[in-house]
């Protein structure tokens, strides 16, 4: 028995989660550092410190633990394609969007995250301090997690919307059924009184 398109788009939607979860699962992780650069009125240099030897260690990440999180990465977005090669007219702004924050939240950790990691180990950080460049890669942390909350809020409105669509062509084809049962039910009434005249 094949899948139908719409149990592909359901696979879709649970890749897209499994992607968007794990990436924010793996960046909240910094918020033990980056909520002081960036929150704590009384942080210290020693809180900078503790953030740049934090970001010089994800450097030296191992390459396989790198690709996995690519892998995982990768598979969010073959779910978003899979959502968006036949969207529902109504709901495929909302699919793009989806789609379109993924690729934004990639593209944070590409220009910004990733390159911050490496000045933390060239020490060069351009026209900025380096504590100013330690708090522009806090930033860039907090601007993909909320991009990938944004992917997940949209994917559970889908869902929604999708649900509550299902519940209302439930009781629409339940009052159809219960309404034609009524006629027939009306009918052969007529037809026995018929015959009894």
């Amino acid at each position: 028995m094949g899948l139908s398109y719409k149990d592909v788009t359901a696979v879709g939607t649970g890749l897209i989660l499994i992607g968007a979860s794990f990436i924010m699962g793996v960046f909240f992780a910094n918020q033990t550092y980056d909520y002081n650069l960036l929150f704590n009125s009384e942080a210290t240099q020693e809180h900078f410190d503790n953030a740049l030897k934090h970001y010089q260690t994800l450097f030296y990440t191992a390459p396989a633990v790198r690709y996995i999180l690519l892998g995982v990465a990768s598979i969010g977005l073959i779910g978003g394609l899979i959502r968006v090669y036949k969207p529902n007219p109504d709901l495929q702004l909302f699919e793009y969007c989806s789609l379109g924050l993924y690729v934004f939240g990639i593209c944070v950790f590409i220009t910004n995250i990733k390159t911050g990691i490496e000045c933390s180990i060239t020490r060069n950080w351009g026209e900025v301090t380096e504590n100013q460049g330690l708090a522009v890669i806090a930033s860039s942390n907090i601007i993909l997690l909320l991009l990938f909350t944004g992917v997940i809020v949209l994917q559970a409105g889908l869902w929604y919307t999708r649900w509550e669509h299902e519940q209302r062509l439930q009781k629409f084809y339940a009052e159809e059924a219960a309404a034609q049962t009524h006629n027939a039910t009306e009918k052969q009434n007529k037809k026995q009184d018929k015959k009894k005249d």
